[in-house]
């Protein structure tokens, strides 16, 4: 039995029983609301449960758990897209779509897949949320937003990111100041200092490998930036901070 004459069998099925799916119109609301970071619309919208009653009425496969599956494997797929188109860091919303996915083959019930259907949506919105405090960049300041995203274990230059985009170092310099009201070396710092805060608050990495592993010329020099960022030592922020949560 070819495809052609399965498709063509289901097809026939099909034209007899009425329509099974949402309007794309409906979907594509939905994902407005997560490019906008409008968490309070998102939130709405999930406290209907309406992706359980979607994935109820269009089975993607005869097994219940893996429809649920499925289907939320193809909203975080279409949120990541979104997102990107939306300017998050291409790397930054793949990585974040790769966690859940993950974690949504490993669910055990639809209880499950459901919650972790609902916490990516959230984390999508609430990162575009910040996202879109960022003034709008043009796609040479998007590309370099995203090598940063990428390499913050590295020692990055403006003479490598000018490399990396194709633009003199000092024009590139001139435009990350104009669109995004910051030297390009600020905001490198500022987001390392921010990698730093979740390893301290989420790991138990020593003060002297989190400097390594995010390329500060030593430990000192780490300390000395993240308190000028932060307003206290990373010592004083794990003390404050730290989840004593890791498995």
């Amino acid at each position: 039995m070819t495809l052609e004459y399965e498709w063509q069998k289901e097809e026939q099925k099909r034209q007899e029983e009425p329509e099974a799916h949402t309007p794309p119109e409906t979907e594509f609301e939905f994902l407005a609301l997560v490019q906008n970071g409008d968490i309070r619309g998102v939130n709405a919208n999930l406290s209907q449960r309406e992706f359980r009653q979607i994935a109820l009425v269009t089975p993607l496969s005869k097994n219940m758990l893996q429809n649920f599956r499925y289907h939320s494997v193809v909203t975080i797929a279409l949120m990541t897209r979104f997102c990107i188109d939306g300017g998050m860091p291409m790397e930054q919303a793949y990585r974040i779509s790769d966690f859940y996915i993950q974690k949504i083959d490993e669910a055990g019930n639809l209880d499950q897949v459901e919650m972790l259907h609902n916490a990516a949506c959230r984390d999508f919105t609430q990162r575009m949320g910040e996202v879109r405090k960022r003034p709008i960049s043009s796609k040479p300041i998007t590309l370099c937003l995203n090598y940063i995203y990428s390499h913050q274990h590295d020692r990055i230059t403006v003479q490598t990111l000018a490399r990396e985009i194709g633009l003199h170092p000092s024009y590139l310099s001139r435009l990350f100041r104009e669109q995004m009201h910051c030297t390009l070396h600020e905001y490198i710092l500022r987001q390392k200092v921010e990698s730093a805060k979740q390893m301290l608050q989420f790991s138990d990495r020593s003060f002297a490998d989190i400097a390594n592993l995010l390329a500060f010329s030593s430990q000192s020099h780490f300390t000395q930036v993240f308190s000028k960022f932060i307003g206290m030592t990373p010592r004083q922020y794990r003390d404050k901070h730290f989840r004593n949560n890791l498995m």
